[in-house]
């Protein structure tokens, strides 16, 4: 019975340990309502061509999104409406929430680990961009953030906009790099009353 108690203390361990070396990139499909159930199900922005994405690192899920709902066409430097947010509500993640969902999990070291927590509280300390339509959003956002981990390749920010319009053009990116090297993925299938955009 000791065995078994120090076995799992250990397994626990070494699973706390790997997760910390792990950031996870949450994408929420975009999606509309299926036609017979539109009184039921909500319009959400964006649609089909919505959805978000989250990243994830020792169990502290953040992502870019507007602030208190309001956003621009074109980007502002003086009425920034953007902010970097701790996601508290879980309600998308997980079976019981029906989404349609893909998790990569991306390897990295304490190095990058350490400059994903230094970009994370510079950001938090002051958005550095606007949420703006032609602009940064969400995928762009945690693309930059990867960038700041040396996870991605930085390119300037006037090319992360047009590149990561919308998350599944980052999504793409990052399952066709992890079919390349071997990272882990995985799916949860969305309710049948909606429409989920495709890969």
């Amino acid at each position: 019975m000791l065995r078994l108690a120090f076995l799992f203390l250990f397994i626990s361990h070494f699973l706390f340990a790997t997760d910390s070396l792990f950031v996870k990139v949450h994408f929420v499909y975009g999606s509309k309502p299926v036609k017979a159930f539109k009184a039921i199900e909500p319009k959400l922005f964006g649609g089909i061509h919505g959805g978000h994405v989250y990243l994830e690192v020792n169990q502290k899920i953040i992502s870019f999104g507007t602030n208190n709902g309001k956003w621009h066409v074109f980007p502002h430097k003086s009425k920034s409406a953007g902010k970097y947010r701790v996601d508290k509500n879980l309600a998308w993640h997980g079976d019981t929430a029906k989404k349609k969902i893909t998790t990569i999990l991306i390897p990295i070291s304490e190095e990058q680990l350490l400059k994903f927590k230094e970009a994370e509280i510079k950001y938090f300390q002051e958005t550095p961009y606007d949420y703006a339509f032609i602009g940064m959003r969400c995928a762009a956002g945690a693309y930059d953030m990867l960038c700041q981990s040396d996870v991605c390749k930085p390119i300037p920010r006037s090319r992360i906009v047009t590149k990561y319009f919308y998350p599944k053009k980052l999504r793409k990116r990052l399952l066709k790099r992890a079919q390349k090297e071997h990272w882990q993925v995985f799916k949860q299938e969305g309710r049948k009353t909606r429409k989920w955009e495709r890969d």
